[in-house]
């Protein structure tokens, strides 16, 4: 392995009450699903023959539990700078709720940047790129980051060079991994939103 590597993961599906998906935030902090305990298992069994110096994981149990799978073992550092995006008054909605009650966000080419009272997408991106750097300064060949969907997704935008509005456009579903490797001074993505399963 000649270049410093990163893999950026989302963590695995969150046990939703009901079943039904919702906008999860920062206010809701589920545990892993049994489905999602399976992916944080296969994902486990996929990093634990990769030499990880460092797994780093949003402070949110769900992101834990998946980051604890991947470490087996290795120590943990919480960042966070990695919890998810704050989803103002969506926090805690069904996404069906959030399109009745806010179609104005839904409309094709909309291009809000976040939700009422939310977290903007640059906010995001900055902690993004903290974490990341945090992940660089600890590490000399080989890391995980365990985060959600928002913020991996500005970041992936951001290395991408893509505008910060087609983040939805990015595909990022549960226990996906990115593969990121430093170029010089930079950072690539090298594997995009790759699924173990």
């Amino acid at each position: 392995m000649a270049e410093k590597q990163i893999y950026l993961v989302r963590h695995a599906l969150p046990d939703y009450p009901g079943g039904a998906k919702m906008c999860l935030g920062q206010k809701n902090d589920l545990p892993l699903s049994a489905a999602g305990r399976k992916q944080a298992q296969r994902l486990g069994q996929f990093f634990a023959a990769l030499p990880l110096e460092a797994v780093c994981t949003s402070p949110l149990l769900r992101a834990r539990q998946t980051a604890e799978a991947i470490a087996g073992g290795r120590p943990l550092h919480v960042l966070d700078d990695l919890i998810e995006l704050y989803g103002g008054e969506w926090d805690g909605l069904p996404f069906e709720e959030i399109r009745a009650r806010y179609p104005q966000y839904f409309v094709r080419g909309a291009g809000f940047s976040c939700p009422p009272g939310g977290e903007s997408d640059a906010q995001g991106l900055a902690r993004a790129r903290a974490a990341l750097a945090w992940a660089d300064a600890h590490t000399e060949r080989c890391a995980a980051i365990v985060a959600h969907s928002g913020i991996n997704r500005l970041l992936l935008c951001d290395l991408l060079g893509r505008p910060l509005s087609e983040k939805r456009q990015i595909p990022h579903d549960y226990a996906a991994v990115s593969l990121l490797e430093e170029a010089g001074n930079t950072w690539q993505v090298k594997k995009l939103s790759v699924q173990l399963d």
